[in-house]
Order: C-alpha cells, then sequence, then structure tokens
C-alpha cells in the first residue's frame, strides 16, 4: 500500500515538528517555506561579527516547555539548552522593580504588605490549580477575574495595564483561564537555546532531511499544488490558510474570519552600552502612557560576547488591525520610542545602527 503524501505549509517550529514526527515514520512529507530559511515565528539572524544568531522576535523558554526540551534532546542537542541568569522587573511610577522571586513580592514597594502578601499567595494559589479545574475559568473574563483574585489596588498597579498592553481592545473579552495558564506556566528560570533558536531549527530540518523528508524555500505553497498531496497540513496563520483556500465551507471561512487578531511590533536595536544597569532582562511597562508594553534586552540574558560585544534590545508591542503604529517605518519608530525609552535610561546611547 503506498504511504500518502503530506504537504506541510510553513517551516515554523509546528511545520518542522510535524514533519518530523511523520518522517519517522516513514511517510513522505514535503515542507513549503516562502522564506530562506527554517524557524518561523523564532526565525534568527547573523550580526557581523556574532558567534551565534539572534531572533528578529524575543524568545525564550521555561524549565516546564518539555516537550521543547525533550526534542531538542532526541535531536542531539541536549547540551545546547542552558539555563542562565535572567531578571524580570516592573516599570511602575517611573521607577524598575524587580518582580522574579517570593522576596520580590513580599518587600514589593509599591504596594502595602497586606497587599503584597495577597499578591504571593494568589500566585501561589493559581499555580496549585490543575487544568481540569482551572477550565471553569473561561466564563471569566480576565479583567473581572484578576480584580475578584487579587483584590482593586493589585489590579489597577500590576494586572490591568499588563491586559490592556497586551490585549488592547480585546482586554474585556479575554477569558481567565488565559490567565491562569500564563500564570501555572511560568518558572523563575528561563532557558535559551545555544546558538539560538535558528540553531536548533536548522538541525531539526537536516534531520527531516535525513529521515527522506523534502523542505522546499524560497517556495510559497499554491492552489496548483493542492491536488498532488493526499493531506495538506497548514500552519500558517489563519489569514494565509483562508487567502489559500477560498473554497472552504461558507460557516467554517466565517467562524475563522470572525476571530480577531493582534500583531506583535518589534523594534530591534543595537546598542553601544548596556541599558538596563540592574541587569533587567526582561521589563514590562505598567504605565499606559508609554508607546510600548515591553524593553527585552537580550545581552543582560545572553552574554553580548556572542554578539561581537553588542548590547540587543527589542522593545515590544501588541497592536490591534490598522493601528498606525504599524504603518510607521522604523526611524519614524524610533522617534516615537525614543523620549520614553530616555525616561527608563537617561544615558541611552543610540550611535550603532538600528535594525
Amino acid at each position: 500500500m503506498k504511504s500518502q503524501e503530506i504537504a506541510i505549509i510553513g517551516a515554523g517550529f509546528t511545520g518542522l515538528t510535524t514533519a518530523y514526527e511523520l518522517s519517522k515514520k516513514g511517510i513522505p512529507v514535503t515542507i513549503f517555506e516562502k522564506e530562506s530559511s527554517p524557524g518561523g515565528l523564532a526565525v534568527g539572524f547573523n550580526l557581523p561579527d556574532s558567534l551565534w544568531t539572534i531572533e528578529k522576535h524575543y524568545h525564550h523558554i521555561f524549565t516546564n516547555d518539555t516537550f521543547i526540551i525533550n526534542l531538542a534532546k532526541e535531536i542531539g542537542m541536549e547540551k545546547d539548552i542552558i539555563f542562565p541568569h535572567s531578571e524580570t522587573s516592573l516599570y511602575i511610577n517611573g521607577q524598575i522593580f524587580p518582580f522574579n522571586t517570593p522576596k520580590d513580592i513580599l518587600s514589593f514597594p509599591p504596594l502595602h504588605f497586606p497587599d503584597r502578601f495577597r499578591l504571593g499567595a494568589a500566585s501561589i494559589f493559581l499555580k496549585m490549580i490543575p487544568p481540569e479545574v482551572a477550565i471553569n475559568f473561561e466564563k471569566y473574563t480576565s479583567s473581572a477575574f484578576t480584580n475578584m483574585l487579587f483584590g482593586k489596588n493589585i489590579n489597577r498597579l500590576i494586572w490591568d495595564p499588563l491586559l490592556s498592553g497586551k490585549f488592547s481592545v480585546y482586554k474585556d473579552v479575554v477569558n481567565a483561564a488565559w490567565f491562569w495558564a500564563r500564570i501555572k506556566k511560568r518558572t523563575l528560570t528561563l532557558g535559551y537555546i545555544a546558538g539560538g533558536f535558528q540553531t536548533l531549527a536548522e538541525n531539526l530540518a537536516q534531520k527531516i532531511q535525513k529521515q527522506g523528508g523534502k523542505i522546499l524555500y524560497k517556495t510559497p505553497f499554491s492552489k496548483e499544488l493542492i491536488n498532488q498531496y493526499d493531506k495538506i497540513i497548514v500552519t500558517t496563520p489563519t489569514f494565509g490558510f483562508l487567502k489559500l483556500f477560498p473554497h472552504l465551507p461558507q460557516k467554517y471561512r466565517q467562524n475563522l474570519e470572525s476571530i480577531p487578531h493582534l500583531h506583535a511590533l518589534n523594534l530591534f536595536l543595537i546598542l553601544k552600552d548596556q541599558f538596563f544597569q540592574d541587569g533587567t532582562y526582561w521589563l514590562n511597562i505598567n504605565d499606559r502612557s508609554f508607546p510600548f508594553i515591553a524593553v527585552v534586552e537580550h545581552t543582560n540574558f545572553i552574554d553580548p560576547n556572542y554578539y561581537g560585544g553588542k548590547h540587543l534590545l527589542y522593545v515590544g508591542n501588541y497592536l490591534p488591525q490598522n493601528h498606525p503604529y504599524l504603518k510607521m517605518s522604523e526611524k519614524e519608530l524610533l522617534n516615537l520610542f525614543l523620549p520614553f525609552l530616555q525616561k527608563i535610561n537617561p544615558e541611552l546611547n543610540l550611535k550603532l545602527k538600528i535594525e
């Protein structure tokens, strides 16, 4: 009996992992990837004088990300999984406060002690709740749930600004199961792949090819190819799927079209000097007057010597469709963001180029 031939659209980690598992079983697979390399949203690139690639969008893993950790081990990259020291902080009322450990929470200056205790206790409570119980949280919005569980003071200072920044106009429709999952999943220690996530993607691609799978780079999937395969697995965003397959059942298509989406916007800066002198890797911006929600200094997580001594900074945002920032050039975004970055670090030096 002839094996079914399967086409996979997209060489991000979903497409790569699917192809890896299928080809491991001897099933013929062909990946179609419009870009010149694998990796998808975790794709990396090389800076001059760099030893490691750097992601276009910030990436890390948690210690309980067992699927990707086990995958890396399976393809011989166990020693490439590293867990460097990292610091997470909050920017509130013009100051940076560490927000990593129970000690940080119990000594968190913006809150009085009863609220600090409640913040810690409620967070522990959420971590202890199993998925079969947490599914009941879907009946609440995250906004209502955090207000109920943590109280008005904590919600106003910590969770509401973060939810507003991340979800914009959709803040009041995101259900509380999502919020529970974020707390449940998060670990104090963060991980990375030595060489960058691009290294993992390329190693996985090589394994697929050794197992007989094909990967076609710079080759978008086209409608003319649909009948050449027994099955097609699509790992692209929904709008790409709808464009490729215009003759889907109307109700199914309408259901997909009704799902709201947000855009991830990143400004990537290459700096001469360290931005966060206190060693912060990830800074959540709890001030909604800022035009971004996170500042991530990758080289406070991974040694800058891997990147030619440069200091690498991401300025991140999530934006609804048709937001004016999405139409801005990198220079326009920098001009908009710079005064706010200088509020965080008045000595910001931008003499190196912007990517």
